[in-house]
């Protein structure tokens, strides 16, 4: 074992658990209560992290959002678990909102909230701008498959139709900040030497640097407050009658996803970078989003099963996520 590369991997990963731990705690002192959260998760999804991932993705050349490996083998790789899951549930008699909590557990990360921060820190800012590409043109797939299967299995009691919740997963400011990043980058690109300079007249340049310095900072401030809520929103409600299902979910979710894709990537895009490789299993090893705990209690989806894998896989993660960001540091 590298020992120089483990603490490495301690200097990337315990800041994100200890933040998440600190939110935790002042959770349980009542000093973060669901209204903060509620407030926070507004802020960050709305202004913080959609500036975060525009400030990035803008800065990049447009080669970089054509990346099979970043894009596809993870949305394969989910592709296969859904289909094997499926065919479990079927076989166990799963039915209904717990039949489409089972499956889309398997699959739906946190890989913005957690994922951002992990990837900021493995990889700097390059391996940032992978993660909010994948967070712009991934995340909304996953979304979709989620409704997707809670209409399929007949679940959920919202008032919203289907194609209207569908709709709305591609419409959010994450996506259409990503989106309009990729657009300015084109446009951006006709004006690039071929040393990578941009050729534009110094008020434009002045005028971009003293915007992305904003948006930084605007973007900066959303990933610890993100974990601070994550780690307050944290609530332990059942399990003990579904310990073969929810193990099976949160397994998938924390080793045979990320694993799956890493294999789907040596073996189909052989060439992909060692930031590409890394962002992607990190992304997909991440922890159950607290989306899916939202969608879940707005449509009267199995909450208290979907809580548990929450919780189960945020905390497994301490261990599991070292272990990928070990794994992948040294590809």
């Amino acid at each position: 074992m590298d020992f120089a590369r483990v603490m490495d991997v301690l200097v990337i990963c315990v800041p994100v658990f200890a933040v998440l731990g600190l939110g935790k705690l002042l959770g349980i002192k009542g000093k973060i209560n669901e209204g903060h959260c509620q407030f926070i998760n507004w802020l960050v999804y709305t202004f913080s992290l959609p500036s975060l991932i525009f400030n990035e993705v803008v800065r990049q050349r447009f080669d970089m959002f054509l990346d099979p490996a970043l894009l596809l083998m993870p949305l394969a790789g989910i592709a296969v678990m859904v289909t094997v899951t499926m065919g479990i549930a079927k076989i166990a008699g799963y039915k209904g909102g717990f039949a489409a909590a089972f499956v889309f557990g398997t699959f739906w990360p946190n890989a913005t909230y957690v994922g951002l921060p992990l990837c900021q820190n493995a990889f700097g800012p390059e391996g940032l701008a992978k993660a909010a590409i994948y967070n712009g043109f991934v995340l909304p797939f996953v979304i979709v498959a989620g409704y997707l299967l809670i209409g399929f299995y007949g679940a959920g009691d919202g008032n919203i139709k289907i194609g209207e919740r569908i709709k709305n997963a591609f419409i959010n400011p994450i996506l259409l900040s990503a989106v309009v990043g990729i657009v300015i980058a084109l446009i951006a690109e006709q004006f690039r030497s071929p040393e990578g300079e941009l050729n534009l007249p110094m008020p434009v340049l002045a005028s971009a640097e003293l915007s992305g310095s904003f948006l930084k900072l605007i973007g900066s401030m959303g990933l610890p407050l993100a974990l601070l809520s994550i780690g307050a929103s944290l609530k332990w409600e059942q399990t003990r009658s579904h310990l073969g299902a929810l193990s099976w979910s949160v397994g998938c979710k924390l080793l045979v996803h990320p694993l799956l894709t890493l294999l789907l990537i040596l073996l189909f895009c052989p060439e992909a970078d060692a930031v590409t490789k890394g962002v992607a299993v990190i992304l997909t090893g991440t922890p159950s989003a607290v989306a899916m705990y939202v969608i879940s209690c707005q449509l009267g989806v199995e909450r208290g099963f979907v809580s548990s894998m929450l919780v189960l896989s945020t905390a497994l993660s301490v261990i599991t996520i070292p272990i990928w960001v070990y794994v992948v540091t040294g590809l």
